[in-house]
C-alpha cells in the first residue's frame, strides 16, 4: 500500500507546486522541517522519492533544537545521521525560549522555529512541515474549545506565503495511521519526544482523550473536519475580498501610517464593520482581537467622546484615536538621535534603523553636494522657532503649528523637520514653508517619510 501513498503524494505536490514554480524564474529548494517525529521523517523520505521523480528540486532538512528536552541534542543527532543516510543536506539551529506569561509554550516555540527557517532562508524557498490530517482535527477542536469564528475554523491551511517564500503542508491529505503504516513498511525510525505524552497540553490531551473517542464513534470525523476546514478557508476568502474592498473606502494616509477614518467605519453594519477592523489590524502584523476586543476597540476607543484619548492594548501595539481615526501605534519607543542629522546622499537617512526614516531616493544625489541638508526632530529646534507654512496668513511657533495641523500628540516628537544651509523649509508630510527661497528649495528637495512601525 505505501507505494499508493507515495504516488498520491508525488501528484498531490507536484500540483501544489506547479502554482508557486510558474511564478518564479527558478526552481526553488525544497526545505523539510525536521523534528526526527514520524511525521516529518516520512516527509522526508517520500520527498527522496519525489526527487528521484523531479530530479529539478533540491531537498535539504533542517532541525531546530528548542532545548525544551534534556533529549533535544541526541534527536539533532538522529535527524543529522537520517540525512546523512539519504544523502539530504542538513541545517541544524538551535534557540533559546523565553517564556512569557500567557502565552504558550507551543506558540513560542513555533515562532523560535519560523524564526529560524526565515534566517536560513534564500528568496523563493518552500518550507515543508508534516501537519496532517489528525493535527487538522485537533487543531478545530482547539479552536472550538476558544470559541474561535470563521478565522479559526480555517485550520491548518495547505498553503500560505512565508517571509520570501512558501510554507506548504502536503501530507494534511493523509491520516497519522497512513504515515505511522507507510513507516513501518519501509522500515523507518523516529523517534519519540516524551512532552507528547503529557495531557496537560490542550493539543495533547484531544490527542489521547478526545480524538480516540471520537474516531471510535465517526471513523470519518478527520476527513470531515478537514472539508469544515476547506470550506471555512473559502469563507474567509471572500472575506477578504469583502474588507479589502471596505477599507479602500475607510483608508486614511496620516504621518506615514494608513489610519482608519471612524466616520466611514461607522455606515458599515456590524458584522462588516467587525470584519474590516480584523483585516486592518491583520495586515499591519496584528493578531485577531477576540469578540470582547472589537466590541471594546469600537465602543470605547472609536466612539469615545471627541474629548477623550482612549486606547487599547492588542499585544504590544496600542489601537488609538485622534481626530476622528483610529491609529496603531507600537508600544516600543524609537530610539531618536541626540542630534540633527546631516543628508549626504543615501536613499533613506534612518531616524531608528527599519522603523522610522526619510526617504530621499528620489532626490539628485547631487544636491548633497550643494546643499547643507539636515534632517531635526523637535528636540533639536529652538521652542520659539516659528514657520510660516503655505496657505497661511501669519507665523506661528512650531508647537502651535502641531497642534493646529492635527498631529496627534504621540507622533509630536517624531516629525521630521528638514532644513537646508539652516533654513527650515518643510515638517515632513506635515507642511511645507511659504517664502519663497524655502518653496524653490522645498522643490529641488523633497523627501518624504518612511516608516514601517
Amino acid at each position: 500500500m505505501s507505494h499508493l501513498l507515495s504516488a498520491k503524494f508525488n501528484q498531490h505536490l507536484h500540483s501544489l507546486l506547479a502554482s508557486l514554480v510558474n511564478k518564479q524564474s527558478a526552481q526553488p529548494r525544497l526545505i523539510v522541517a525536521l523534528s526526527g517525529g514520524v511525521d516529518s521523517v516520512v516527509l522526508l523520505h517520500l520527498l527522496k522519492d519525489f526527487q528521484g521523480q523531479y530530479g529539478q528540486y533540491q531537498v535539504i532538512a533542517h532541525n531546530v533544537n528548542h532545548g525544551l528536552s534534556e533529549n533535544a541534542q541526541q534527536w539533532g543527532s538522529f535527524c543529522k545521521d537520517l540525512c546523512h543516510q539519504l544523502a539530504i543536506p542538513f541545517i541544524s539551529s538551535h534557540v533559546v525560549i523565553q517564556k512569557k506569561s500567557r502565552t504558550s509554550l507551543e506558540a513560542l516555540a513555533r515562532d523560535a522555529r519560523y524564526q529560524c527557517f526565515q534566517e536560513k532562508m534564500q528568496d523563493n524557498d518552500i518550507i515543508l512541515t508534516g501537519h496532517h490530517e489528525d493535527d487538522q482535527l485537533e487543531t478545530l477542536l482547539l479552536a472550538l474549545k476558544r470559541g474561535s469564528g470563521s478565522t479559526g475554523l480555517q485550520g491548518i491551511r495547505t498553503q500560505q506565503d512565508f517571509f520570501t517564500g512558501s510554507l506548504l503542508r502536503p501530507l494534511l491529505i493523509f491520516s497519522r495511521v497512513q504515515l505511522v503504516n507507510y513507516a513501518n513498511e519501509h522500515g523507518l525510525q523516529w523517534i519519540e519526544d516524551e512532552s507528547n505524552q503529557n495531557t496537560d497540553f490542550d493539543r495533547n490531551f484531544i490527542r489521547h482523550n478526545v480524538s480516540p473517542l471520537l474516531n471510535k464513534r465517526w471513523p470519518a470525523i478527520a476527513k470531515s473536519a478537514s472539508r469544515t476546514a476547506q470550506l471555512c478557508q473559502e469563507q474567509q476568502s471572500l472575506l477578504d475580498e469583502i474588507a479589502i474592498e471596505d477599507l479602500n473606502a475607510c483608508l486614511v494616509e496620516s504621518f506615514a501610517q494608513k489610519t482608519l477614518l471612524v466616520s466611514a467605519a461607522a455606515r458599515f453594519s456590524d458584522a462588516r464593520r467587525n470584519n474590516l477592523i480584523r483585516h486592518w489590524l491583520k495586515s499591519n502584523g496584528l493578531q485577531y482581537p477576540s469578540h470582547k476586543q472589537l466590541k471594546i476597540l469600537w465602543q470605547e476607543v472609536a466612539l469615545a467622546a471627541a474629548d477623550k484619548q482612549p486606547q487599547l492594548r492588542l499585544g504590544t501595539y496600542l489601537i488609538r484615536r485622534y481626530q476622528g481615526r483610529l491609529y496603531i501605534v507600537s508600544e516600543q519607543p524609537l530610539a531618536l538621535p541626540e542630534k540633527p542629522l546631516n543628508w549626504s546622499g543615501e536613499d533613506i537617512l534612518w531616524i531608528d534603523k527599519n522603523r522610522l526614516g526619510v526617504d530621499f531616493s528620489a532626490v539628485s544625489k547631487e544636491l548633497a553636494k550643494q546643499y547643507n541638508v539636515s534632517c531635526y526632530l523637535r528636540k533639536h529646534l529652538d521652542a520659539s522657532l516659528t514657520c510660516l507654512p503655505e496657505g497661511r496668513d501669519k507665523p506661528r511657533t512650531i508647537k502651535k503649528l502641531l497642534h493646529e495641523y492635527q498631529v496627534p500628540p504621540w507622533l509630536r516628537d517624531h516629525v521630521v523637520f528638514v532644513f537646508v544651509d539652516g533654513q527650515l523649509i518643510e515638517a515632513l508630510d506635515v507642511w511645507k514653508c511659504e517664502d519663497n527661497k524655502s518653496k524653490l528649495l522645498a522643490d529641488a528637495i523633497s523627501p518624504s517619510l518612511y516608516s514601517d512601525d
